[in-house]
C-alpha cells in the first residue's frame, strides 16, 4: 500500500512539473492613452500587476508605453489591455505576447 501511495505521488508530481514546466514568461509592449499626470502610471502599473499571471509592469508617461511581463498559460496581452482600459486608459498592444 505504501508502494502505490509513494508511486502516485511521485507521478503527479511529475505531471504537476511537466504542467508548470509548459508556461512560458512573456513580454508585451503596449500604447497607453490618457494619462496626463504623475500618478496615472501608478494607477496603470497597479492595476497590471493585480492581474493573475503578471509579474511584472513598467509604466512610461513620457512615452505613452506599458511594457508588461506575463505567464502565457496564466494571462495573456488582450486580458491585461482590456482591464487597464477599463480603468480609463484606452490601450492597444504594440509589441509581443502572444
Amino acid at each position: 500500500m505504501r508502494k502505490i501511495f509513494l508511486t502516485t505521488a511521485i507521478f503527479s508530481m511529475m505531471a504537476l512539473y511537466a504542467q508548470n514546466g509548459t508556461a512560458q514568461e512573456q513580454i508585451v509592449t503596449m500604447h497607453v492613452s490618457g494619462m496626463t499626470c504623475a500618478t496615472c502610471p501608478i494607477s496603470v502599473r497597479h492595476r497590471a500587476l493585480q492581474l493573475k499571471g503578471v509579474r511584472a509592469a513598467n509604466v512610461d508617461l513620457n512615452t505613452a508605453t506599458a511594457t508588461v511581463t506575463y505567464e502565457d498559460s496564466e494571462q495573456s496581452p488582450r486580458n491585461i489591455a482590456q482591464a487597464i482600459t477599463k480603468l480609463g486608459y484606452p490601450t492597444v498592444i504594440k509589441d509581443g505576447g502572444k
